[in-house]
């Protein structure tokens, strides 16, 4: 009983990641108005059109995601490809010399409610609070270290890494915005249709395989 209850949390909560991790798709003047809406079609239409969710920069949920949509009986396509993703970091501002040092101050995060983690990114050791990419969890972050009153560092850069898009076979116009109405349906945030013609990404470099690798 007690497995079956904590395998029920965990896709949930997995479920839950999924949902909340969507990254925005590369905004284009020709894909501004498909995240969030049907694009108009004007002059000719083209005749194929395909629909494409947002990237995911967590394994895990991608999994969980690709789960969901493919129990719902849909052929899905997973993209996979490694991206420049703004990351946002945080750390105890001090560096240790010793690991015993460092361990003292994870565990006092760690007594104010936080999750950390030791580091040694050159000879020094030092107490990892948080790498983030989405910038409201950033934010939400940010503030409760502010609050509890120790000091930390911040940074934010640029870091290539895997990301997840799921994409499925192209329709017809009539055919791909049933399915895009379907995949919002399911509670995906955002998804794109888009003509086949526009279904590019930025170096055009990309994997593809039936599930998320």
């Amino acid at each position: 009983m007690g497995n079956n209850i904590a395998s029920f949390i965990l896709l949930v909560l997995l479920t839950w990641l999924a949902w909340t991790s969507w990254q925005p798709p590369e905004i284009t003047p020709n894909t501004r108005q498909a995240r969030y809406s049907i694009p108009e079609r004007t002059g000719a239409a083209p005749a194929l059109w395909r629909v494409v969710t947002r990237r995911m920069v967590w394994k895990k949920a991608a999994e969980a995601m690709y789960k969901r949509l493919e129990e719902s009986g849909l052929r899905v396509i997973t993209l996979s490809r490694k991206e420049g993703v703004e990351l946002y970091a945080f750390d105890d501002a001090r560096t240790f010399a010793k690991h015993e040092e460092a361990v003292r101050a994870m565990k006092m995060w760690e007594k104010y409610g936080f999750e950390a983690s030791i580091i040694k990114p050159d000879k020094h050791f030092g107490v990892a609070l948080g790498r983030l990419y989405l910038p409201a969890y950033a934010r939400r972050l940010q503030t409760r270290l502010r609050k509890s009153g120790m000091k930390f560092r911040y940074a934010r850069r640029m870091v290539h890494v895997p990301t997840w898009r799921f994409t499925f076979p192209v329709a017809s116009h009539a055919e791909a915005e049933k399915l895009w109405r379907k995949i919002q349906s399911l509670g995906v945030a955002g998804p794109a249709l888009r003509p086949e013609t526009q279904s590019r990404f930025p170096d055009g470099r990309r994997t593809v395989a039936n599930r998320p690798q």
